[in-house]
């Protein structure tokens, strides 16, 4: 009797363990678990700052469009390092992504260093004209190199910070002036080799301590920029004069990218140019409001660069521009860049007749 009874149970349980088994394996996908790809995204950009904000808009909207599947880990700040190190946790596979100013996207393709060519781009739109027409360009050049090019952006128009009022070369080359430049700013060092202006290398993550104990006391940076990283408050002046424009990009290892599906791909890339877009407007007003906030409340005073010696300074920016070929980018480049900024200051001469 026992037995019987127990033998009942035995296939109950059995046949209920199935039903179970079974139920389990026809529940709807999304109930199941689905493989999160995370993507270790580094930044010199402070938490809290327009890039970080926009970044984390960009982040949400992919995890939501690709259904919690692709979610992207910051590291703000530049906890991860400064940008070198960052490119090489990325060769690493320690990292995956970034935002990069234009000396970290130099040590994955570096002829897109001349974008920062001292006074090469008068206007935003200049800039935005010859990029755009280099777009599939720059997209192949990063492939080949083992990244794909998320979307292009930039940090605005540098302009000389100081605690001496610079109006000419000549304040520059004074001996109390020690201009920072970045250690791997082969542009920068360039020119200011040129122009006989000594320099302080530093990486961008020393900078900070370097003003406050006065190693450096000059630098060339957007306002945002030395709002955002405070190094305002340690300045008196800001020359009026528009030396470069800083350029920068977001990338992802191409080995990485290949892990994801072509629909988070496409997800990726379509939220990274929406957000870049996004963000190239956002920085610019940023910068003319933290210009203005700099003037106002900052207690910068803006001196102006003397007319009779812009001819000069701008003869070393063109002598900059060509010792470079063959080092940075070739000729080719060079001349095809400046083939578009004429035909974009034509096109508008004529417009404006």
């Amino acid at each position: 009797m026992c037995n019987k009874t127990c033998n009942k149970i035995r296939a109950v349980g059995i046949v209920s363990a199935l039903f179970v088994i079974f139920g389990t394996l026809c529940l709807p996908i999304s109930l199941h678990a689905v493989k999160v790809e995370s993507i270790k995204f580094a930044t010199l950009a402070p938490k809290g700052s327009t890039w970080m904000n926009n970044f984390d808009a960009m982040g949400k909207e992919i995890l939501a469009k690709t259904g919690s599947q692709i979610e992207l880990k910051f590291f703000p700040n530049g906890i991860q390092g400064d940008e070198l190190v960052v490119i090489r946790k990325m060769r690493a596979g320690l990292l995956h992504a970034g935002a990069m100013t234009a000396t970290g996207l130099g040590e994955i393709q570096k002829e897109v260093l001349i974008f920062q060519l001292p006074r090469l781009f008068k206007t935003y739109e200049e800039l935005d004209y010859v990029r755009d027409h280099l777009r599939e360009d720059l997209d192949k050049a990063f492939l080949d190199a083992g990244y794909v090019l998320i979307g292009m952006g930039d940090i605005g128009y540098y302009y000389i910070f100081s605690n001496h009022p610079i109006r000419t070369i000549a304040d520059l080359q004074s001996p109390n002036v020690k201009m920072w430049a970045r250690t791997s700013d082969k542009i920068g060092l360039e020119f200011y080799k040129r122009a006989k202006i000594a320099t302080v290398p530093r990486e961008v993550t020393k900078v900070l301590q370097s003003l406050y104990t006065g190693q450096i006391n000059a630098l060339t940076a957007s306002p945002y920029v030395t709002v955002a990283l405070q190094w305002s408050q340690e300045f008196k002046y800001m020359t009026n004069l528009p030396v470069s424009v800083g350029v920068g990009a977001t990338v992802i290892t191409k080995k990485k990218f290949d892990q994801l599906t072509s629909e988070q791909q496409k997800v990726l890339l379509e939220a990274g140019e929406k957000y870049q877009s996004k963000l190239i407007q956002a920085i610019r007003k940023d910068n003319e409001e933290s210009l203005e906030a700099l003037k106002q409340k900052g207690g910068i005073q803006v001196v102006e660069f003397r007319d009779s010696a812009l001819a000069a300074w701008d003869a070393i920016a063109v002598e900059t521009h060509n010792a470079l070929v063959g080092q940075i980018y070739s000729q080719e480049f060079l001349d095809k860049i400046n083939a578009l900024l004429q035909e974009y200051r034509e096109k508008n001469t004529n417009s404006n007749k």
